[in-house]
């Protein structure tokens, strides 16, 4: 018994040293298989093991091949990234003048709008409730074309006009709304925010209607309505011109009123800085300056107005100060080389003295705005008159043929 209890033993014993023999013998195999893999990846396939190892941000980093950029690439590239502004629907009108200038190295071409007249308050609450009347007539009568589309319809069509023409600089003439209203600012703000010009390249003088309080009520006082000016663009009576660089334009703001002492000293440094560096002037003004010359602005003013409406006419008597800004215009050896001007609401061009050209512009709210091409004395153009061209001149081909 004893003897077959030994035999069992030494034979469960040697069946676990045969297990351990075994699994040994499969770990090793299995290592020898793992080891065997790995060397012929490397011995068959070397590129693709060097990529897995390499770092991917290595390959980011790797200094670009030079390439050669021809003229025609870089053209379509910037063709590719310049922004289109959208044209307006309206067919406005364009009222061009050429200025020859003396020195001038380019052309330069600066838009014209003012006499909008905007008026945007058609329910009670804007304005006091005894002006609804008045104003709603003034909408029918004055803020309107001839083929009956509003100012303040028009105004975000002269704003797509102005951005797609790629101007120089922009002149706000005055009188671009018919009275200061919440309402009449805040839509000329929108438009003005959306002009795709700099500041700096954009005059905006005021007449009597932009700052008139006429029809808004004794809660809304004149602060307010300068307060509301400055948060367009400043309203800095100090910055009332445009230094074009080989020339200067100089702006009269509320010209429909005597200047001020203050602002003349003003204007009159602003006169003897351009005479210092040479530089021609151009007289901005809202009010025009009746012709020592020319008779037709007059015949034309008393049809249109039933009055001589400028300077110096029954309306705008100068005082010593404004004479002596006048002087400054009419001098014969004056600096300024145009005038430019609005309020009319009728075209007009002409010498209003022996050596001084006037244009009036046509009011904004007919549809029209102003194009001035300042060029270089020689030019081959005329230079005498004003030239009135449709937006989209196939439309006015159209006109003439029906």
């Amino acid at each position: 018994m004893r003897t077959h209890k030994k035999f069992l033993k030494r034979l469960k014993r040697k069946m676990r040293q045969r297990k351990n023999i075994l699994l040994f013998s499969c770990i090793t195999a299995a290592l020898l298989c793992a080891v065997s893999v790995i060397l012929f990846l490397f011995a068959f396939n070397p590129e693709d093991t060097t990529k897995k190892t390499e770092s991917p941000e290595a390959e980011e980093f790797l200094p670009p091949k030079e390439t050669e950029i021809s003229e025609s690439d870089m053209t379509s590239e910037t063709e590719d990234t310049q922004i289109i502004y959208p044209e307006p629907e309206y067919n406005l009108t364009l009222e061009e003048i050429y200025v020859p200038l003396e020195g001038l190295s380019k052309e330069y071409k600066i838009a014209w709008v003012s006499d909008l007249h905007l008026i945007t308050d058609h329910e009670p609450g804007g304005v006091s409730e005894g002006s609804m009347i008045k104003i709603a007539g003034r909408y029918e009568t004055l803020s309107v074309t001839e083929d009956g589309v509003h100012a303040e319809d028009l105004w975000p069509d002269i704003v797509k006009c102005l951005n797609a023409g790629d101007y120089d600089a922009l002149i706000f003439g005055g009188d671009m709304m018919d009275y200061c209203s919440i309402s009449n600012m805040e839509v000329f703000q929108k438009g003005y925010d959306e002009l795709r010009y700099d500041k700096e390249q954009i005059l905006y003088i005021r007449a009597d209607h932009d700052y008139g309080a006429w029809y808004v009520g004794d809660n809304f006082t004149q602060q307010d309505i300068y307060e509301l000016h400055e948060r367009i663009d400043g309203d800095d009576p100090e910055k009332k011109y445009l230094d074009m660089g080989e020339f200067v334009l100089i702006g009269i703001n509320n010209s429909t009123k005597n200047i001020t002492d203050e602002n003349f000293s003003i204007v009159e440094k602003q006169y003897e800085n351009a005479a210092k560096e040479n530089k021609p002037v151009i007289a901005v003004t809202h009010v025009p300056y009746g012709s020592n010359v020319d008779d037709s602005l007059k015949t034309l003013s008393m049809k249109v107005r039933n009055k001589p409406y400028y300077w110096v006419g029954p309306d705008y008597q100068p005082n010593d100060t404004m004479w002596s800004y006048l002087n400054l215009i009419f001098s014969e050896d004056t600096q300024v080389k145009q005038v430019l001007a609005g309020h009319l609401h009728a075209p007009w061009d002409g010498m209003i003295t022996e050596q001084l050209r006037e244009h009036i512009f046509s009011p904004a709210f007919s549809g029209t705005i102003g194009v001035i091409h300042f060029v270089p004395e020689g030019t081959d153009v005329d230079t005498s008159t004003y030239i009135s061209r449709k937006y989209y001149p196939e439309e006015e081909e159209a006109e003439k043929t029906d």
